[in-house]
């Protein structure tokens, strides 16, 4: 359903981010992430020109992550930054090299590659990239036909929300009705 009808206006910026999950052949994940932002008219930088529709950024992140999500290497490339020194932090996002995506992701990014040792919008899409990981090791983790109710089995453990996901967001509030039907273990109800 789109949203609701806009007023009479002009586009004078499209950000385009893409976030792609790949299978390999060695049983790890890659994560690649790519940031596209261009404007419809000509404009000067500081140090630079761009014509209209010419890239403002072309940006490129891979995270290499294993089933347990742990980031085993990460690269980046600046095809295209805003300024003609931004391609010079690429090797910086060797960084995240060793960290697990999960709680404390974003601080520990910022650690590594935030504070002027990286590019604002890489690090900003690597929180993206992590959520894009999860969705995909998450669902090889589950595949169709299992994410039944597994308290049907002798001995079997209760469904719990995954680590990091309860009260993350409505539906996985603590309170919510999908909480108490599919995760009754880490239901509370609301007070």
């Amino acid at each position: 359903m789109p949203l609701s009808q806009a007023t009479k206006r002009e586009q004078i910026h499209n950000r385009s981010i893409s976030i792609i999950a790949y299978q390999r052949a060695d049983g790890l994940v890659d994560v690649e992430g790519h940031i596209l932002d261009i404007k419809p008219f000509s404009h000067h930088l500081l140090d630079s020109h761009r014509a209209a529709g010419d890239p403002v950024h072309d940006l490129w992140l891979r995270l290499v992550i294993n089933r347990d999500m742990v980031v085993q290497s990460a690269e980046a490339k600046l095809d295209v930054g805003a300024h003609s020194i931004c391609h010079l932090v690429a090797p910086n996002f060797a960084a995240p090299a060793g960290l697990r995506i999960g709680p404390g992701w974003n601080r520990m990014v910022r650690e590594r590659v935030g504070q002027g040792r990286g590019c604002t919008h890489l690090v900003e899409m690597l929180a993206q990239m992590a959520t894009t990981a999860m969705q995909a090791v998450w669902t090889q983790r589950a595949p169709m036909g299992e994410a039944e109710d597994s308290r049907d089995g002798e001995g079997t453990a209760p469904r719990r929300v995954p680590v990091g996901m309860l009260n993350t967001c409505y539906t996985y509030n603590h309170d919510s009705k999908f909480v108490q039907k599919y995760f009754p273990d880490d239901y509370q109800a609301a007070e």
